[in-house]
């Protein structure tokens, strides 16, 4: 029986992963810049340090660009209600209702975190919002969930993790917990290390009442 639902956020809750690959290679373009890499699996489930050390391989260049690109980051923000993926509002009130303890373990920085759950007015259906850039090491390390399952004081076997990306995945599953992995096939993330595959958000919702 489980007793709590920890989520990611980038590609489970919102689908905004397309339009952080767009800004970042327009802030490129604009530079003038060739990034090392403009596959966008390469940044597809990592942390803003592991996104940054794919786009700019040397140190000194990638800590001034990236000093750059937070003003225009903020110049070009993201509308999180646009991109809030369908079911997510109805999941999370099932959950609630049905007094399970919910989640948010992101590998994002806590200020993006923050601004989606309030923008997307989901923050109340949350007992926890995690960020693993605030802790010792960042997916695929399993520390985040490791962490909400003991704020949550539930146990590995009462737990389910919510994932899309091969590190999130990764993650939860060196903690020991279920993963089921909304399904990012045509995408080409490797999602063969979840317990499950499902389709969509609603999908989840549908298993967990059956």
């Amino acid at each position: 029986m489980k007793k709590a639902l920890i989520f990611d956020m980038d590609g489970v809750l919102v689908d905004s992963e397309p339009f952080y690959f767009k800004r970042r290679m327009n802030y490129f373009k604009m530079r003038g810049i060739e990034p090392d890499s403009t596959d966008i699996h390469d940044y597809l489930g990592m942390s803003n340090d592991q996104v940054w050390a794919a786009l700019v391989n040397d140190p000194e260049k990638r800590r001034q660009l990236w000093q750059d690109y937070q003003s225009f980051q903020d110049e070009n923000p993201i509308d999180y209600r646009q991109v809030l993926n369908p079911g997510v509002r109805e999941l999370l009130q099932y959950l609630q209702n049905n007094g399970y303890g919910v989640a948010l373990a992101s590998a994002g920085i806590p200020e993006e975190i923050n601004r989606m759950a309030d923008e997307c007015q989901i923050r109340p259906f949350f007992n926890l919002i995690l960020s693993g850039e605030k802790l010792a090491a960042n997916k695929p390390a399993p520390d985040i969930y490791l962490k909400a399952i003991e704020k949550l004081k539930v146990s590995r076997e009462e737990s389910l993790v919510i994932e899309d990306s091969y590190n999130g995945i990764t993650a939860a599953k060196r903690a020991g917990i279920e993963t089921w992995a909304i399904d990012q096939s045509d995408m080409g993330v490797d999602q063969s290390a979840a317990d499950k595959v499902v389709a969509d958000i609603p999908e989840v919702q549908r298993l967990l009442q059956n």
